[in-house]
């Protein structure tokens, strides 16, 4: 019985909530080696600026038994937030905290922070560099002092894409224009690249980037100035997209309502820095679970550049497919036809149902390029973007075009005639997505003489009338294979199936450079946006 009863005393001491402050207010003293702290006083110290918009928040508790807890949390705002924070030996980022408890260092156990009106209830099963463990709690108010961040850079960046606004009407199914606006697609990405936000914003056309500052009302079919287009969720199909922002736990959110507002300031480097603040949030996300109420607050982002020209919608005129092919082309800054200088040459493949322009208008990719060029991850080169339709890249699997004759018969010469690029094996190199992805998997191993690295993401690997790649990669030399990489999602309902067994194919041939990389992630241009600047470091091992 004393057994049951220590199980039944724990369940109620690790699972205790803010509304049950009544049966622990009463608790104190020690317990099977373990302190109850109930704390009844509490003060605020002044709050540290750490930089790059993270502040550490510093507050002391004290109780009637003379236990001590200090407390310094990093957050990004003045005052303390909703939510768990971990413990860190030195507080440098958001949702960590340092401190002691009785003068010992705590180096286990987080602190649940909850908010009830003016009341703050902070909690923790907390242990010490003693080998002590402590139940501490707190209920009462906590008073902070607003300050003013220093506008540094917080090392996220965002770059801008423009597109025409025209909304598809599914009862008529008619599509209606809108000259006097454009679409403003904002994406945010993190110090390490990852995407966190997107914001399709509709405003008036030409605008500068500053001049987008304001505040937006998110909701769907937008078509007027200060409006954010809603994003959108399909669970049956994995899939998702638009505007969207990642919240607490790293998962996205795709935004169906709400406020967004987008601020300036002059950063301390002489550069403008922008914010985005959203409030009141209606979200989906892709499993097509919805929530009410959310916010973020992304403050301080640079402005990516684009360092390069692009050119879109260039035309062949196909004497193989007896029709006008297109394709766009991204020439690196300070391009010169005349300078004598050699450069590499990669050829971007897009998916179904795209053209020549998606990896540019939905891909990022002149900003992504230019960021990896900038970082140093790799040297400056020409991407080739061709127009596939849906031919998968192959001759004969739409209409009878054959596609891959026109490829290296036609706009291979076309792009080595025009540009200074090089014209072997060691300067080309080759990228896709889904049906691209595809392609740059037949592509590498039929054609393993024209490419030095291929990197296929989300590919279809198998797709029936096609050439069947379980049979071309075994039947192929490894030692003729370029450097190989596969990246897919393990949530991409579309194409995950079948790639880790195309891995397990080719991963025992004996490739002197082939990666499968799987991790979290559907089928949509977020995965693939985050897929770019691998791509960009594994090529920077040959164009440098």
């Amino acid at each position: 019985m004393k057994q049951f009863k220590y199980i039944i005393l724990l369940l109620a001491v690790f699972g205790f909530t803010a509304c049950d402050d009544d049966s622990i207010e009463d608790l104190s003293g020690e317990f099977n080696d373990i302190t109850f702290c109930n704390f009844n006083n509490a003060t605020v110290q002044p709050t540290d600026k750490l930089g790059k918009g993270v502040k550490a928040l510093n507050t002391t508790y004290t109780d009637n038994a003379g236990n001590t807890l200090t407390l310094r949390i990093g957050t990004k705002e003045w005052i303390l937030g909703e939510g768990t924070y971990t413990p860190v030996n030195n507080v440098t980022s958001a949702g960590t905290y340092s401190g002691t408890i009785n003068g010992a260092a705590i180096i286990e156990g987080n602190v649940d922070v909850s908010i009830v009106g003016d009341t703050y209830f902070v909690n923790g099963l907390l242990k010490d560099s003693n080998g002590k463990s402590y139940k501490t709690y707190y209920k009462g108010p906590l008073s902070f002092v607003i300050g003013e961040d220093d506008p540094e850079p917080s090392g996220y960046t965002m770059s801008i894409q423009t597109s025409a606004v025209s909304v598809f009407d599914w009862s008529t199914f008619t599509s209606t224009d809108y000259p006097d606006v454009t679409k403003y697609t904002i994406t945010v990405n993190d110090p390490a690249g990852k995407q966190v936000a997107q914001f399709d914003a509709i405003n008036s056309n030409n605008l500068t980037t500053e001049k987008l500052a304001g505040t937006y009302q998110v909701q769907s079919y937008s078509h007027d100035p200060f409006q954010v287009d809603a994003g959108y969720s399909v669970p049956e199909y994995g899939m998702a997209g638009g505007s969207c922002y990642m919240d607490d736990s790293g998962k996205m959110q795709y935004i169906v309502g709400g406020t967004i507002e987008i601020s300036t300031v002059m950063g301390i480097d002489g550069n403008t820095l922008y914010s985005f603040k959203g409030t009141g949030m209606s979200t989906v996300d892709i499993t097509g679970a919805t929530t009410e109420g959310g916010s973020f607050n992304i403050m301080f982002v640079s402005f990516l550049e684009v360092k390069g020209s692009v050119y879109k919608d260039l035309t062949i005129d196909s004497q193989v497919l007896g029709r006008q092919m297109k394709y766009s082309l991204f020439l690196p800054e300070g391009y010169d036809m005349n300078s004598g200088v050699t450069l590499p040459v990669l050829y971007m493949l897009h998916g179904m149902g795209d053209d020549q322009n998606a990896w540019l208008e939905k891909g990022n990719l002149a900003a992504l390029h230019s960021a990896s060029t900038i970082n140093g991850d790799v040297g400056k080169m020409v991407v080739v973007m061709p127009d596939a339709i849906q031919t998968f890249y192959c001759n004969g699997f739409q209409d009878g075009m054959l596609y891959e004759d026109y490829f290296f018969n036609e706009l291979v010469p076309t792009v080595e005639g025009m540009l200074n690029v090089g014209k072997d094996r060691s300067k080309r190199a080759i990228g896709g997505l889904s049906m691209g992805g595809y392609g740059t998997l037949y592509y590498a191993v039929q054609h393993r003489d024209m490419f030095c690295c291929a990197y296929a993401m989300s590919p279809a690997c198998y797709i029936d009338g096609l050439p069947n790649l379980f049979e071309l990669y075994p039947a192929a030399p490894a030692s003729e294979l370029p450097d190989l990489t596969i990246e897919v999602g393990t949530e991409d309902t579309s194409v995950y199936q079948m790639c880790p067994w195309l891995a397990g194919t080719i991963q025992p041939l004996g490739l002197a450079n082939f990666e499968y990389i799987e991790r979290p992630g559907v089928h949509d241009w977020k995965f693939w946006k985050e897929c770019y600047p691998k791509f960009m470091v594994k090529l920077g091992k040959y164009f440098k």
